[in-house]
């Protein structure tokens, strides 16, 4: 069995803006390097064997923060990023919505971005990546850092909800840490075991609260 911690990055100026960012490759701001340190010191106790981290920066350098505490190097995999957003990219909730209405809220939790990637499809290449790190450390302990969507879908895969119900689970915030357990099961990759490091549920009615 792998243990595997799935940590959000750190925050940017699209974070707190609340643009639609995707596979933009926009840097961590202060409170999103001061949320990478954050997440590196709860990790701090663990005993970690290996960091990945999506080819993007900010979860690169998130991941770097936790690497070097542990004296390791971060191995980058693009499979880890973000869903293409397509056309949203860079917009706001208010700008999507006007183009857009029947696609946000709710319905942006499984909805295909226009120009862009479905949230299968990064299901799809997310759970790849995983299974390759779960086969490579099958008794180790992990850290996988990733985006809040990304996130969001491999724990729907792991509370076996479709793209549909995942809109039910709750958003890890910049810098937030999921565990989950990974095991290869004749050929597939199976996951259980979610737990927020936060202490918070992992399903309510707002799943942004």
């Amino acid at each position: 069995m792998t243990k595997i911690y799935l940590v959000r990055h750190g925050a940017t100026d699209w974070n707190v803006d609340k643009r639609a960012q995707g596979q933009a490759d926009i840097p961590m701001n202060a409170l999103g390097y001061q949320q990478a340190e954050e997440a590196a010191e709860r990790l701090d106790a663990e005993n970690i064997d290996a960091v990945y981290a999506s080819d993007l920066q900010r979860a690169s350098e998130t991941g770097k923060a936790i690497a070097r505490r542990h004296g390791l190097e971060v191995r980058l995999d693009e499979r880890l990023r973000e869903i293409d957003q397509g056309e949203w990219t860079s917009l706001t909730p208010a700008q999507i919505v006007e183009r857009w209405p029947d696609q946000w809220g709710m319905a942006r939790h499984y909805t295909p971005r226009p120009g862009g990637e479905t949230p299968h499809q990064v299901r799809e290449r997310a759970l790849a990546a995983l299974a390759d790190i779960v086969r490579e450390w099958a008794d180790g302990e992990v850290v996988v850092c990733s985006h809040g969507g990304t996130i969001r879908w491999i724990a729907a895969e792991t509370l076996g909800y479709d793209d549909k119900l995942s809109a039910g689970v709750r958003g890890l915030g910049n810098g937030g840490i999921v565990s989950v357990e990974g095991r290869i099961q004749k050929g597939t990759l199976v996951l259980s075991t979610l737990v927020r490091l936060d202490g918070k549920t992992i399903e309510l009615d707002d799943p942004n609260a």
